[in-house]
């Protein structure tokens, strides 16, 4: 049926031509077959360089005609790994819980040293628990066309999930930033201390101090303090990564070309916190408050490093679900959309394990 319509274009298209090169010819004395040969000629040649002139009826209108690369221009997102480097609380299809609650240890036994006095006093040791939001991240619904299906030469459908799951990830791995980032700001924070220079995000102004070797060493103390044991880690964004590249303990590790910690998406170890690299890391306001997901930077907005130690942050992630509403009569094609349940939090009441190194200003 679709060649049979085709046909019946192309001669109408050559019927039409011809009539008007009879025209033509007769009024200047040119050959009235060549003159709508040449003019049908033309009409295919437009057709086929401009598929949308074609579709206005000159010609043929068939869009398959559009030649398609298989290869897709994926779109930009930052490394989102870092967040995995946490205690998994839970994870799977089943977890859909509104809250998870974290108990907490916060007292110790009383001891004592060669007691003389029997019976020894009996004590009770106080517990507590850290309650944690879970939140319901989804995508807005998209439209699959049964049209756009047809048209094009790649896996559409397998092409706008991945990007719904792609999305996802990104606004988890946001959510757990901005969650990480709510330290104790007495004894958790640091501020930057090497040579000023000019704020590098948009929004920004004024001048920032630039992130030195000093400033980890301070950090690791705090770290150090808590007396947690596990891997320690450590997130910048590329403002921070810049800085880190004129420190030179870090350039001397870069030059030994260790690839095993690269291929994890890690960048290098630096004083034993194995280090990630994104385009922005922790971002925080003029009065050192976590900057809420997806709020526009401000002129006085400060960038910070995190640094962690595995077992001082935990996530609760839920499996991706895909929502598909095949065939929608309203909407001509397929209607398709994702959701999951994701929490993370600092793990312990007192926040402690988590180090914040934020730019101070210039």
């Amino acid at each position: 049926m679709k060649n049979l319509l085709l046909f019946g274009k192309l001669l109408a298209g050559l019927v039409l031509a011809l009539f008007v090169g009879a025209m033509v010819g007769a009024a200047t004395g040119l050959h009235p077959v060549a003159v709508g040969g040449a003019l049908f000629a033309a009409q295919v040649w437009r057709a086929c360089q401009n598929p949308a002139y074609a579709a206005a009826g000159l010609a043929f209108d068939d869009p398959l005609t559009t030649i398609f690369t298989k290869e897709l221009q994926k779109l930009l997102f930052p490394n989102n790994e870092f967040y995995k480097q946490s205690l998994l609380i839970g994870s799977g299809a089943d977890i859909s819980a509104r809250f998870f609650e974290i108990p907490q240890e916060v007292e110790m036994p009383e001891t004592v040293t060669n007691p003389t006095v029997f019976p020894l006093v009996v004590g009770e040791l106080t517990d507590d628990n850290e309650v944690v939001e879970m939140d319901l991240h989804a995508t807005k619904p998209t439209r699959l066309g049964d049209r756009e299906a047809l048209e094009t030469a790649f896996d559409k459908r397998s092409s706008i999930l991945s990007r719904h799951a792609t999305a996802l990830d990104l606004l988890c791995a946001n959510t757990a930033i901005n969650r990480w980032s709510n330290i104790d700001l007495v004894n958790a924070v640091v501020r930057t201390t090497g040579a000023a220079k000019a704020a590098s995000l948009p929004g920004q102004t004024g001048n920032r101090k630039a992130i030195a070797k000093d400033d980890f060493i301070k950090a690791n103390e705090i770290l150090d303090r808590t007396n947690m044991k596990g891997q320690r880690y450590g997130l910048v964004g590329a403002t921070m990564y810049s800085d880190l590249l004129r420190i030179p303990d870090f350039v001397d590790y870069q030059k030994t070309g260790n690839q095993s910690a690269l291929l994890t998406g890690a960048l290098g170890e630096l004083f034993g916190i194995k280090f990630f690299k994104r385009s922005t890391a922790a971002i925080y306001t003029g009065a050192i408050t976590p900057k809420a997901v997806g709020a526009a930077l401000t002129g006085t907005d400060q960038e910070g490093a995190l640094l962690w130690v595995d077992g001082a942050v935990g996530r609760v992630e839920g499996a991706v679900k895909t929502y598909l509403n095949a065939q929608q009569a309203q909407y001509l094609g397929d209607i398709m959309n994702a959701a999951v349940r994701f929490g993370c939090n600092i793990m312990r009441t007192d926040k402690a394990g988590i180090v914040s190194i934020i730019q101070d200003n210039g």
